[in-house]
């Protein structure tokens, strides 16, 4: 992504934010996993999608006042931790991704920040505003950098504004431009080089882990090293489970098998879910299912436009659902959709596999969304799911993943082709 890019996102967030004011943005820290290793580092994809830095402890100032300021804080560099774990950014560097001009070192910003807040050692008026980026868990015992850090600032500076920055960048991440679109489509190709591998090699009797395994080196092999989120390969009933993730049952003869995975190019990520047969050929009830929920999902794709709502989008899927699962003899009243089926028809998607948005406005063009249906019967172990990722655009969508193969004649012309 070019500077130009990140540096037009700054442009964008400072026109939406109260003059006299500061924002801090935080790329996030790394956590140890045990005695002697970390988590891998996930950069905060607020600050990223502001800066296009992926590195810990870097901090993003933005002052919005009469002569207004960025600043970008980064660690400086180690010679001893150079040589044992790599050399991070150098001033310079920073520089040239992010579009800022000015960068300055980690342990300056403590002195930055004091300064900023107290008129006696300040030039300019101190900030009436605090902007930082607040986004809570709903879970009480997590907590966040930021939150952390608004707490400290609350009792130091009780007189200053503390403002949620949060909304703000969402607001701007959901309509996607150009440039990221074309990063999604590049994840999307990668995920379908992957997920025609599988339809080669699926076959009774491998364990689903081996399979799932096939898509991993495919990713690595063709410019992916990590996924967008932890690949579903689940078969027989496992499919009936949403997020199943063991992927550690023998696949059988007779049975579906559901992928539900996806590939990140900087950041921005598929997410596809593809049902196929284990031996390359749907049974007849198997058959039945798969077209039904198919159905689904190409007539929710066409219901899609500028302008409706995800309540709306939401309870049009169930109606259609309602009425496939009365066809295939499994309810006789709408308000047992739920023993079938009991998710969203979708999300957002882009820096995040479920992209944080607001699902209370109209779908506008830039956003990018998966549709989703599926239909999960426990009992006679099947479960199917179709997903998709689809551009609203003013004249209506697009579907980005329209290449993914999805009809059952040609899911099983091709899996009989590679055997």
């Amino acid at each position: 992504m070019d500077k130009q890019f990140y540096t037009q996102n700054r442009e964008n967030y400072f026109n939406k934010i109260e003059n006299n004011s500061l924002s801090l943005f935080f790329s996030g820290l790394t956590y140890p996993k045990s005695a002697d290793e970390d988590f891998e580092f996930e950069v905060n994809k607020n600050f990223y999608y502001l800066t296009g830095i992926n590195q810990a402890n870097v901090v993003l100032a933005i002052i919005k006042r009469e002569t207004p300021k960025t600043i970008l804080f980064i660690e400086k560099n180690d010679p001893v931790l150079s040589k044992w774990v790599g050399r991070k950014l150098e001033k310079e560097e920073a520089s040239e991704i992010s579009g800022i001009s000015e960068v300055r070192y980690r342990d300056e910003f403590e002195d930055f920040f004091f300064n900023l807040f107290n008129a006696h050692r300040n030039y300019e008026k101190k900030p009436e505003v605090l902007y930082l980026d607040l986004k809570r868990n709903k879970n009480p015992d997590l907590t966040s950098q930021e939150i952390i850090f608004s707490r400290k600032f609350k009792d130091d500076y009780p007189e200053i504004s503390v403002k949620n920055a949060y909304d703000i960048v969402i607001g701007l991440r959901t309509i996607k431009r150009a440039e990221e679109i074309e990063l999604i489509k590049e994840s999307l190709k990668t995920t379908k080089g992957g997920l025609e591998t599988l339809m080669k090699m699926s076959r009774p009797g491998i364990y689903e882990y081996q399979l799932e395994s096939y898509f991993d080196q495919y990713i690595k092999m063709n410019g992916q090293k990590t996924h967008a989120f932890k690949t579903i390969c689940a078969s027989g009933k496992n499919a009936a489970i949403l997020h199943y993730v063991k992927n550690n049952k023998v696949m059988e003869a007779g049975e579906l098998v559901l992928f539900d995975l996806g590939a990140r190019t900087d950041f921005y990520v598929s997410d596809i879910s593809r049902t196929i047969p284990v031996d390359g050929k749907f049974t007849p009830r198997c058959r039945e299912v798969y077209q039904e929920v198919l159905d689904v999902n190409k007539k929710c794709i066409e219901y899609l436009k500028p302008g409706i709502t995800w309540k709306e989008f939401n309870e049009y899927a169930k109606e259609l659902l309602v009425d496939a699962l009365k066809r295939l003899g499994l309810i006789k009243e709408n308000k047992e959709l739920s023993k079938y089926y009991w998710h969203s028809i979708g999300h957002f998607i882009g820096l995040d596999t479920h992209d944080p948005g607001n699902y209370e406005e109209t779908l506008q063009p830039g956003m990018v969304l998966t549709v989703e249906p599926g239909i999960y019967i426990e009992e006679e172990g099947i479960g199917v799911r179709i997903e998709d990722n689809i551009l609203i655009t003013a004249e209506g969508v697009i579907n980005l993943s329209a290449d993914i193969i999805k009809e059952i004649d040609d899911i099983e012309k091709f899996m009989a082709a590679a055997k």
